[in-house]
C-alpha cells in the first residue's frame, strides 16, 4: 500500500502546533464517527460535507464569520474595496449587452457576509444610476449565522434551488474550492478511492474500489492518464452547481473567480492533489485535524466547468487570470485617481496603492485567482473584463 501521508497538495506548510489547534467539536466527532460504523467506510467527500457545511458544528455553517485578519484567511475583498467597485463595472456592461433590460438580477453563491454584492450595488448607485433602478441582488448562503433579513432589492437564500429563472448574472468568489471533493489514487493501473475510516482513536485513510463510475468517466472524459501513486481530488459537485446555474439563467453570464488550472494542467504527474486547510492564517494538509474549525479547499478544474457548461446550454465567454481581468476593466485607474485625490492623506495612498498591487501581483493573487466566464442564450459578447488577455485557447 502506498504512504498517503504528506501527499496532499503542494504546500508543505508546518501543521499548526497542539497549542494552536482548536478545541474539539463533539458533536461533529460523534456524527462522523455513527456514519463511518455504520458504512465501515465513508468518502472523502461525505467527510468533508460533514466537516465543513454539517449544521451542528460545520466550519461554514456554525459560526459567524471565517474571512479576514481575524479569520482563518483573507480574500480578494479582504485586500481593497476596489474588488468590488471593478466587477461592478462588469456587471454594468453584461446589462447593456443584453439590451438595458428592464429586470436584472445579480445572485452571488456562496455570498458570505454579503460586501462583495453590496459592495457592488453601492457602486452601481453611484454610477449606474439606471441599472440601480431595477436591479435585485440574491445571496445564496448556507450559514444562517450570515443570513440576513431581506432588505430592499436584497434578499438571502440558503441555496440556488429557491430561485426562480431570470435574466442576469450569477457570480461567485472564491466557492467552487470548497465543494466536498473525492480523494483517489492510481495503482497499478486501476483508479482506487480514498476513503475515511475510523481506527479507534483517529480518522485514517481507507483505499477501496470506487463509489462511482462518475470518477473513473472524468478522467476519460479530460483525456487524462494518472501515473502509478498519483494522489488526487476529483470535484463532482462542480460539474452538478455548473448544470444548477445554467437552468437557471434565461439570458445572462456566470462568473467564476476562485484558484485552480485548465484540466490538463491541474492532473499533470507534478501535481500530486491540492488539498489544503487554513487555520488562522496558517496551512497544513491535514483535514483530520481542527475538525469543523478549519477550511479544506482544492484547486477548481476550469476545463470540466467548460465542458459541463456547455453540455447544460452555457457557452465559454472566455477565461483570463484576475490580474488580467481587472487590468481590462481598468483597475490601473483607480490608482491614477487616488494619486489625485487631495482629500487622501498619503499613508492613506500607499496603502490604497499596496492593496491594489496585492490584488493583480503577478505570482500572488493577480496570477493565482482565474476568471472564468460563460454566457447563455447571446451572441459570444466582447467583454471589457476580457479584453486584456483571453487564455481560453488553454482550456
Amino acid at each position: 500500500m502506498p504512504d498517503l501521508k504528506g501527499t496532499r497538495g503542494e504546500n508543505n506548510s508546518p501543521r499548526p502546533s497542539a497549542e494552536e489547534q482548536a478545541p474539539l467539536k463533539p458533536a461533529l466527532i460523534k456524527e462522523i464517527e455513527r456514519r463511518i460504523a455504520e458504512k465501515g467506510k465513508i468518502t472523502f467527500a461525505e467527510f468533508m460535507e460533514l466537516a465543513l457545511y454539517w449544521r451542528e458544528g460545520g466550519y461554514y455553517t456554525s459560526q459567524p464569520g471565517v474571512w479576514g485578519r481575524g479569520g482563518d484567511y483573507i480574500t480578494s475583498l479582504d485586500v481593497s474595496p476596489i474588488f468590488s467597485k471593478i466587477i461592478a463595472k462588469q456587471i454594468h456592461e453584461m446589462w447593456a449587452i443584453l439590451g438595458r433590460p428592464g429586470e436584472f438580477e445579480l445572485v452571488e453563491a456562496g455570498a458570505g457576509r454579503g460586501i462583495l454584492s453590496k459592495g457592488i450595488l453601492d457602486t452601481i448607485q453611484a454610477h449606474y444610476p439606471e441599472l440601480f433602478e431595477i436591479i435585485k441582488i440574491r445571496l445564496i448562503e448556507k450559514n444562517p449565522n450570515l443570513r440576513e433579513k431581506a432588505a430592499g432589492r436584497i434578499t438571502w437564500h440558503e441555496s440556488l434551488d429557491e430561485l426562480a429563472p431570470f435574466c442576469g448574472c450569477i457570480l461567485s468568489n472564491e466557492l467552487i474550492d470548497s465543494f466536498p471533493v473525492h480523494r483517489v489514487i492510481f495503482i497499478e493501473g486501476k483508479l482506487k478511492e480514498i476513503y475515511v475510516g475510523y481506527d479507534g482513536s483517529s480518522f485514517v485513510d481507507v483505499i477501496g474500489e470506487p463509489s462511482t463510475d462518475a470518477l473513473e468517466r472524468y478522467f476519460k472524459d479530460l483525456g487524462v492518464e494518472l501515473s502509478d501513486g498519483h494522489i488526487t481530488e476529483v470535484n463532482l459537485a462542480a460539474k452538478e452547481w455548473i448544470r444548477k446555474a445554467a437552468s437557471l439563467l434565461k439570458t445572462g453570464f456566470v462568473i467564476t473567480i476562485d484558484y485552480g488550472y485548465h484540466g490538463l494542467e491541474l492532473y499533470a504527474p507534478h501535481r500530486k492533489g491540492s488539498l489544503l486547510c487554513h487555520f488562522r492564517h496558517t496551512l497544513n494538509d491535514n483535514p483530520y485535524i481542527n475538525i469543523g474549525s478549519q477550511d479544506i479547499t482544492t484547486h477548481i478544474d476550469f476545463t470540466t466547468l467548460v465542458r459541463e457548461g456547455q453540455m447544460s446550454g452555457l457557452n465559454l465567454t472566455g477565461y483570463t487570470t484576475q490580474k488580467d481581468f481587472l487590468l481590462g476593466l481598468g483597475i490601473h485607474e483607480e490608482l491614477m485617481e487616488a494619486g489625485t485625490d487631495p482629500k487622501m492623506a498619503e499613508h492613506e495612498r500607499i496603502n490604497f496603492n499596496r492593496a491594489i498591487a496585492r490584488l493583480i501581483m503577478p505570482d500572488g493573487m493577480g496570477d493565482i485567482f482565474k476568471v472564468l466566464i460563460q454566457h447563455r442564450n447571446l451572441q459570444k459578447p466582447a467583454l471589457k473584463g476580457l479584453s486584456f488577455r483571453d487564455i481560453s485557447r488553454y482550456l
